[in-house]
Formats: C-alpha cells, sequence, structure tokens
C-alpha cells in the first residue's frame, strides 16, 4: 500500500471527542468529518450532566470486523491503547490522560452492534464535592463509611494535578 492510498481502517467515520464536556446547545458536530466514510455509526447516544455532556455510546452495525474499528480508533488515538487490551478479540481500551477521557470498545454476542463508549474522567475535587453534599443530605448512608477522610484524600489527589498519573 502506498502512502497515497487510504487505509480501509480510514472510512470509518468516529465520534468527535470535543462533544464531551460541552453543553447541548454548543454547536459542535457529533461525528469527524470523513468524506470517505463507508462506515458510520447507526446510533449516537450522548450522556448529559449538569449541562455538560460526560459520555456518548456510539453503535456501529456489525457490517465490517471488528478489527477495522479498532485500527480506525488506532488512527487517531493508537499511542493510548492499553497494552492489556490491544490484543484481546472483544474489547479495546483507549486512555487519554492528558485529554481527560478514555475509550472502551467492545464486543458483545449478546448485541447486535459494536459499541464505542467515551467517558469524561471526574475529577477528584467534584467527586468530593457530590460526596460531601450526599453526607450531608443523607449521612446514615455513611454510618460505615469514613466519608470526611475519604473527601479529604480525593481533594489531596486533585491538589496533585497532573503529578497523579492514576487519577482520573
Amino acid at each position: 500500500m502506498t502512502a497515497s492510498q487510504p487505509k480501509s481502517d480510514a472510512n470509518v467515520q468516529l465520534f468527535n471527542e470535543s462533544v464531551l464536556g460541552s453543553a447541548p446547545t454548543d454547536a459542535i458536530p457529533m461525528l469527524l468529518p470523513n468524506e470517505t466514510a463507508t462506515w458510520s455509526p447507526k446510533q449516537v447516544i450522548l450522556d448529559y450532566k449538569d449541562n455538560a455532556c460526560y459520555g456518548a455510546m456510539i453503535h456501529y452495525e456489525r457490517s465490517q470486523p471488528f478489527e477495522s474499528l479498532r485500527d480506525a480508533i488506532n488512527l487517531r488515538f493508537g499511542d493510548y491503547e492499553q497494552p492489556t487490551f490491544a490484543k484481546h478479540p472483544t474489547m479495546g481500551i483507549w486512555r487519554m490522560e492528558d485529554s481527560g477521557f478514555t475509550i472502551q470498545l467492545s464486543d458483545s454476542d449478546d448485541e447486535d452492534s459494536y459499541m464505542a463508549i467515551y467517558i469524561r474522567f471526574v475529577d477528584p475535587a467534584t467527586m468530593a464535592d457530590k460526596i460531601d453534599d450526599l453526607h450531608e443530605s443523607d449521612p446514615e448512608l455513611f454510618d460505615d463509611f469514613p466519608a470526611d477522610e475519604f473527601t479529604e484524600a480525593l481533594r489531596d489527589m486533585d491538589s496533585e494535578g497532573s503529578q497523579n498519573s492514576d487519577g482520573g
């Protein structure tokens, strides 16, 4: 194959990860432009909370091999593919720490399509705030759980920022 010939995997239309974090009224296309795409999603489901998109489920018909979808994601995010799943026949995971999101690709015999899930990371301080709110409104949920110590640890993680590569 010469450099001028596109790989067949380039013919997959992928989700536009810029949608993650956007408001429902933001004018951001859900799919990346690809005039040569021959395989586009059959369904895109966006999840919003607090007026921001935090996740998306993208379904593709089973008209192409699972590996073609993996290869297309790797054309864009190959440096972030998790080695544990790189050769897995029914799952792939990519974790983009700097961009703050992850992709899980799955092939389940129970489903009629392949599914790519994009999820934004939640910062530890936000998790701590939500736990504090819940602890205040429903303290009996935390009878056997050290909520104050846990939220303090989350806030400490957040203050470490990018030094904590395992967070997120």
